[in-house]
């Protein structure tokens, strides 16, 4: 399914919903994030932690399992609240959650998906959210219904090429410096040059960025005088927001 997406420029731009597989996988992937540290926890109390402070008379003790069951609690809603509506799971998918309309959510709408992960997993054995995502047209589950949000695939576009967040949303004065990069690059071209550029083996290493450099201006009879990083940066900015015109 769809989900059209409006950026300032009132450019609309095509997302796909992120599939029931991609969504059960980075559940279990978080699950495992919060198994190893609930483990951890365990570990530390019983080689670390004293005995003893657990008879104190202070709130250390309490202060020391607040620190370790909310992060257990509010699991989803810290790391969608606090990274941009992903947790480690949907980082690792590489989807995320947003408005209907395409904005990002508010902090009341993270809220309202926790508050209804109850319904949708807890209480149900997730057999509630399952068949919610699996049957709504916008593969929504009910968390998401009432929170006017969804969750998507940040991976392809209507181009079926890679596409970042930061793609979508240029300023009003951004400036185009290579206006006809449509017609000299192609998709293949702009997501080989992202996969370096983006690659954290790869983009500090001068090398690369220089090679690279030089063939995107041979092919392209660019020219720029500034860092050969700087530079294909520029070309991916260009190419993107040359592509959401049309």
């Amino acid at each position: 399914m769809i989900i059209e997406v409006q950026t300032t420029q009132n450019v609309t731009i095509d997302y796909e919903t992120a599939g029931l597989g991609q969504r059960i996988l980075a559940y279990l992937i978080d699950w495992v994030v919060i198994l190893i540290w609930v483990f951890g926890w365990i570990w530390l109390f019983s080689k670390i932690v004293p005995y003893s402070i657990w008879d104190a008379g202070d709130y250390l003790p309490i202060i020391i399992w607040v620190m370790y069951i909310v992060p257990v609690l509010f699991y989803d809603f810290i790391f969608e609240t606090l990274n941009y509506g992903q947790s480690p799971g949907k980082m690792v998918m590489n989807i995320r959650v947003i408005n209907l309309d395409g904005t990002t959510p508010s902090t009341g709408s993270y809220l309202l998906r926790w508050l209804f992960r109850l319904v949708d997993f807890s209480l149900t054995n997730a057999v509630v959210g399952v068949i919610m995502v699996a049957v709504n047209k916008k593969n929504q589950r009910l968390g998401d219904l009432l929170a006017g949000t969804t969750v998507v695939d940040l991976k392809l576009n209507s181009r079926n090429r890679r596409l970042s967040i930061t793609d979508l949303d240029f300023r009003n004065d951004y400036k185009v410096t290579y206006a006809d990069v449509l017609d000299k690059l192609s998709d293949k071209d702009i997501q080989t040059i992202m996969s370096i550029t983006e690659d954290a083996r790869m983009r500090e290493n001068e090398y690369f960025n220089q090679r690279l450099a030089e063939r995107v201006k041979d092919i392209t009879g660019y020219t720029f005088d500034g860092p050969d990083r700087l530079f294909l940066k520029k070309i991916v900015s260009d190419y993107n927001y040359m592509a959401i015109q049309y």
